[in-house]
């Protein structure tokens, strides 16, 4: 059953359904943001042709250091997901969920190539590490927008 279908009128899972919604809005802000804070804002020359360092340093601080806490080492998205994820309740019932979890899979498969700076590698994969950025950023807005809806 999807999110859309949930009565979070039912008395009984009201408050299950608000901490649903604060844990989407966390991943919103923790993973959806800063996922592509840096590679958003990249001139779309960058995507193309030759890697640059621009690129490589972008995707580096948005990848591999998602979230950097004030103290410990940062978070990689597919770790950061693990943990926030792993919150959740399962089974997913909610689309979007498993199309970030598909997405982030796609991001952790280019870790190799972006700790090493391998740019032939990252020029292969680079449209795909794009598209999951932004799948992940529209599949949490859309489910959070839903949630929104719903409460009202």
């Amino acid at each position: 059953m999807a999110s859309e279908n949930r009565d979070i009128r039912d008395p009984g899972d009201i408050g299950e359904t608000i901490e649903f919604g604060r844990q989407v809005a966390a991943l919103k802000h923790d993973l959806g943001k800063y996922v592509a804070w840096m590679s958003a804002n990249l001139d779309a020359s960058c995507w193309q042709g030759p890697v640059r360092d621009e690129l490589i340093d972008a995707l580096d601080r948005d990848l591999l250091r998602t979230r950097t806490p004030a103290e410990g080492p940062p978070e990689p998205a597919w770790e950061l997901w693990a943990r926030l994820a792993s919150a959740l309740p399962r089974p997913w019932t909610d689309t979007e969920l498993h199309e970030v979890d598909a997405a982030v899979a796609v991001l952790r498969g280019a870790e190799p190539a972006l700790r090493a700076r391998d740019r032939e590698a990252l020029a292969d994969q680079r449209g795909a590490i794009r598209a999951a950025q932004q799948k992940i950023r529209g599949a949490l807005q859309q489910l959070h927008r839903k949630l929104l809806q719903a409460e009202t």
